[in-house]
Formats: structure tokens, C-alpha cells, sequence
């Protein structure tokens, strides 16, 4: 489930973003997200509770979706935002960042065997027989772009992952990360 979520927070902090990709990530940057990220969790936590998560990736993603709406315009996330270096549409191109680098090295070369496994999964449900059509036609769309935005993660910059590195265990704990 924390993977699903994960993967599903990726097209979101897509959706946050606005503004175009940073020049690249630096100790600064990350240690930024980090702070930003350990304020604003319980946020996300809360929300995800009172949204009854049901931790398929349907539930997530909606719940995701809607947590980063309700984001814009808090003056208290503004202000938690400002105090880390960041305006919105700043946190979002750095956390999609933060987040692929760190996705990219955690999924190192089993990252092709993810994206395997999810293009099985997408031929397992074309051919079952037991889900309705268009319950099918939405899990495909859904697994689809999971998938592209796995193959955005595993293509991050050696750099950006490289800025990351040392930070792999304070993102552990915010990704709630279980090996």
C-alpha cells in the first residue's frame, strides 16, 4: 500500500506543479522538502483518515488529488512553504523531484521488474472476464499512468539522485518506506 501511494503521489505533485523543472536539486533544495514534508504530513495524514482510504489505488489517488487541492491558498501551508524556501508552485517542481530521485534509487534495477509487474497486471485485467467494462477500461487507464510516470522515475538525472543520497533516511521515514 505505501508504494501505491507512493506511485500515485507522483502524478499529483505533476498536478501541483505548475512551473517548469527546476536547473536541477541541490542539499538546499532537499533539506527544504524534508522540513516542508515533516509539517505538512500530518495533513496528509489526517485527510487520508477522514477520507476513509481504503488503500487501493483508486481510493489513493482520489485522495491524494484532493489533498493537494485543498493545499492552495492555506495560510498556514503558505506560510510552513515560505519558511522552507518555497512558494507552491517551488515545492511542487522540487518535490517531484525529491520524490523520482528518491524512487529511482530505492527501486534501483528492480525498477524494471515493477514496470513489468504492472504491465502483467494491465494484460491480467484485459483478459479477466469477471470485471465489468468499464471498470476495466478505468483500472487500465490508472495502471497506464502509473506506468509512465514509473518510467519518468527510473529516467531521474544521476544528479538529482545524487543530491538525494544522503538523505535517503530521513525520506525513508517521510515516505513511511518499509523494506
Amino acid at each position: 500500500m505505501r508504494l501505491w501511494r507512493l506511485l500515485i503521489m507522483l502524478p499529483v505533485v505533476l498536478f501541483v506543479s505548475q512551473a517548469a523543472w527546476c536547473a536541477g536539486l541541490g542539499a538546499r533544495d532537499v533539506e527544504g522538502f524534508i522540513g516542508t514534508m515533516q509539517e505538512l504530513k500530518p495533513y496528509f495524514d489526517q485527510f487520508a483518515d477522514e477520507a476513509e482510504d481504503d488503500g487501493d489505488a483508486t481510493s489513493t489517488s482520489r485522495i491524494m488529488g484532493d489533498w493537494a487541492q485543498s493545499l492552495k491558498g492555506k495560510r498556514e501551508v503558505e506560510g510552513t512553504l515560505k519558511k522552507h524556501g518555497f512558494d507552491f508552485d517551488s515545492w511542487g517542481a522540487v518535490s517531484q523531484q525529491v520524490t523520482q530521485a528518491y524512487m529511482a534509487l530505492k527501486l534501483g534495477k528492480d525498477g524494471a521488474d515493477v514496470l513489468g509487474q504492472m504491465q502483467q497486471s494491465v494484460d491480467e485485467i484485459q483478459a479477466s472476464k469477471d470485471i465489468p467494462a468499464d471498470s476495466k477500461a478505468l483500472m487500465i487507464e490508472q495502471m497506464k499512468q502509473s506506468m509512465v510516470e514509473m518510467e519518468k522515475t527510473l529516467a531521474t538525472s544521476p544528479e538529482n539522485q545524487e543530491a538525494v543520497k544522503p538523505f535517503i533516511p530521513q525520506l525513508d521515514t517521510i515516505f513511511e518506506w518499509q523494506e
